[in-house]
Order: C-alpha cells, then structure tokens, then sequence
C-alpha cells in the first residue's frame, strides 16, 4: 500500500498536485481515486496506469458530438430563430484553471448530413452556454468558413442528421472557493494490471484537500485530548452530510437551487439531498452558556459556538439531528489548523423552524451508535474484525456500544432535558 499520499501547494497553477512514494508492488504504476463528500464512491481519474509518483488534477475540457434529434428542438418564441437544447453546459475554454461557459457562435459547430451524404459544416446565430441553447437562423448563417450560405429550416425528410459539436467538461477542480470535500487515495497496480486493493481499503493513505501537512505527535495528542473533553460532556446526535456533487434532480437541472418542499433533493438540487445519518458527539452551546443573577433577576447569555472534533469536515448547509427530533443548520464554520493539520471545526447552529422541508429526510438510526472517522479507521468490509460491510465508510468500537455508556445521567441539571442528559461519560 501507498503510505505518505501529499497534496502539494499549487494554487499558482490552478489545479490539485499530487505526490506519493514509490511502492515495490506497482509493477505497472498507479491508480488515482478521487471522492466528494465523504471518502465513499471513489471515481477514477486515470485512464491507464500513472507510471510515476506525480500527477496534477486539474480542470479539462472534452470533444462532445451531440446528435440532434426532432425531440432537441425548443420553441423559444422568437420570430425567425430555432434553437435546441444540449444536454450539458456547453464550455469555449479553460482560463487559469477555470472552464469558462460557452458564449460565442464559435463555440459551438453544427454538422449538418443530407440524405445524399453532403456535409454541411455551419455556424449557430447565437450561443447561450448557461442555459444549454443553441440557436440557429432559418434564413442565411455563417458557415465556419466565414462565407454566407443559404441554411433552410431543418427538415428531417431530407436532412439525414444534424450534430452539434462543442466541448464538455471531463474532469472539474475548482481551486477558488473552499471545497471541503475533496478526497484522494492512490492504488499500486502489479505487472498483470490488477490493483493491490480497493479505493479507501485499510492501511492506506485518503488525504483530503482541507489539509496540506500530516499529524505530529504533538498534533495526535492534542486531538487525543480534545477527543477525551468531547465524551464528557457532548451530546450523542446525528449528522446528515449536504450533498454537493451527484445526480442533478429534476427540480433544479440547470444548476439551480432547489425547488422549495422537494421531497427527492430537499432544496440541494441533488438527488437524495444528503448523506448519512452519521453518529457524532454534538457539543451544544448551551454547555457555555453563562447564567448570572442581576437587578433584573436570572440572565442567560449565548455567546459560545458549537464544536466538533477533525472528522468529518463539515460546512455550512449540513444539519444535527438531536435525539429529541430538533434539527439544527451548520452555519459559519471555522477550521482550527495549525501548521496546515486540521484539528478541531467550530461553528453555529440555529434550529430550523417547524414545517422546514429538511424535517422530511428520513433518518434510519443504526443499530449501534457509528462513529464516522474516515482519517483513521478503516475502509468497509476490510481490514480487522469490526469494519463496517454496509458500504458507508463508518465503522464502530466496543466503546461505542451501548452496554458500555452512561446514556442517561442521573445527577442532570434542573430545568435540563432528558436529551441534555444523555451524554457520553
């Protein structure tokens, strides 16, 4: 297995560098996974085996030919004009790292087949990239030599095809903004192509683009000790992960935001909205809550933030589910990190009002509590005793079962709840 995985510092080059030591058993060279979200539903990024220990993942751009049927054709409403609609986002180039929508006639050719076999290679009046349209004049248009030529209406009795041929995106790295979930991992593969093991398989390297540096000792004790002060005083809840890559639902296909009480992407725009429920100990605000007595009689004041250990990385949209059914949103995250090596998130939480869409995702509690930590446990179904075979990459201790906790304290506070007092002692 691949030990020492590192993603290197390339912001001037708008991409992900990736680096790892030679492997003895990678014959052929090496596989790259790369995941979003959670370390789950590895996609493969190489096409054949990366012979060295280097490889840079950045944004690029695919020749797509698009076969335009009678169904493409949209009726826009404007005299004159035909469009159809592709089924992706049309792109004319990659700038700095970042693929720019196509909106130039240029960007987009359309071939057009008689049924005598004649190729007819024409320009589109107009190009709409964010909305995926492509309009065509039904009087004179410019064909890619730049010559004007007669183009009747398309007429699919004497027109054997017509292909739109434009560039798609293949791969997607977005080195702008902040994406929280990003996973790699990389697989030695032997002489015969066959790798040594599965993406995320126990023992080996997943190394996320929210860190830049691995633990110290210094750095693993410090989480060691955190990690004790959590099982004293936090709170057993639940956590549903926003999705932020996947099936685009029908409610928002444009890239959109999703339509309001959508019970198959609840307002993400993805399909299933969200991952988990992922056991986690939840630190309320309320256990820094400051209570003082004045002229005025008993005075609570919340000003403290929630906490939540290194895994997993959370960020603004995900929800907390406390075992007394509120959910609350995660708003305003910040990462402790010192020396690039994430040790603690902190954040606000406010509680969704009552009739919220988010109430309807179905939680399907465990059987067990599972503690979600994919920076060191293992992968499922593998490695020791104890690895989670359901396909989520959770896994459980024997200190997480039930018969050995405290989940009801006897000595709570007056005036707390029966959930407040669940804690993990």
């Amino acid at each position: 297995m691949v030990s020492g995985l590192l993603i290197l510092n390339t912001s001037l080059q708008n991409g992900r560098s990736l680096w790892w030591p030679i492997d003895p058993f990678a014959a052929s060279g090496y596989n790259l996974y790369r995941a979003f979200d959670a370390p789950v539903n590895w996609q493969k990024l190489n096409s054949k085996p990366i012979p060295g220990q280097y490889y840079q993942d950045k944004t690029t751009l695919r020749t797509v030919r698009f076969p335009v049927t009678a169904d493409s054709w949209v009726d826009n409403g404007e005299f004159g004009m035909r469009c159809f609609k592709l089924p992706e986002t049309p792109y004319s180039e990659v700038v700095k790292g970042r693929a720019v929508v196509a909106s130039h006639p240029s960007d987009v050719s359309v071939e057009i087949i008689d049924i005598s076999g004649k190729v007819t290679v024409i320009r589109p009046l107009q190009v709409q990239g964010a909305d995926q349209l492509v309009f065509l004049d039904t009087g004179t248009t410019l064909p890619v030599g730049g010559a004007v030529s007669t183009f009747p209406v398309v007429d699919y009795d004497t027109v054997a095809s017509v292909v739109a041929i434009y560039k798609g995106l293949s791969n997607y790295v977005d080195v702008w903004f902040n994406q929280s979930r990003c996973f790699y991992t990389v697989i030695p593969v032997d002489a015969v192509g066959k790798e040594q093991h599965a993406p995320g398989a126990y023992g080996s390297d997943i190394v996320d683009s929210m860190e830049v540096d691995k633990l110290d000792y210094v750095f693993a004790e410090m989480i060691r000790r955190n990690s004790w002060l959590f099982e004293q005083v936090g709170e057993p809840a639940y956590l549903l992960m926003r999705r932020t890559a996947g099936v685009r639902c029908g409610c928002a296909p444009d890239f959109a935001q999703g339509r309001t009480a959508c019970g198959r992407c609840f307002e993400t725009g993805i399909v299933g909205g969200y991952y988990g429920p992922f056991d986690i100990l939840f630190i309320d605000p309320d256990v820094a809550a400051l209570r003082e007595i004045n002229e005025g009689g008993l005075k609570v004041t919340r000003q403290s933030r929630s906490f939540l250990g290194r895994t997993p990385i959370v960020q603004d949209g995900d929800l907390i589910v406390r075992h007394n059914g509120e959910r609350l949103v995660i708003s305003g995250v910040n990462f402790k990190m010192p020396r690039g090596c994430l040790v603690q998130q902190d954040f606000s939480v406010s509680l969704l009002p009552t009739g919220d869409t988010r109430y309807l995702i179905p939680i399907v509690e465990p059987d067990i509590p599972i503690l979600y930590n994919p920076a060191v446990q293992p992968a499922p179904g593998s490695g020791p005793e104890g690895a989670n075979p359901l396909g989520a990459q959770p896994v459980f201790t024997t200190d997480t079962l039930p018969a050995h906790k405290q989940w009801d304290n006897p000595n709570r506070s007056v005036g707390r709840t029966i959930t407040f007092g669940r804690i993990q002692g």
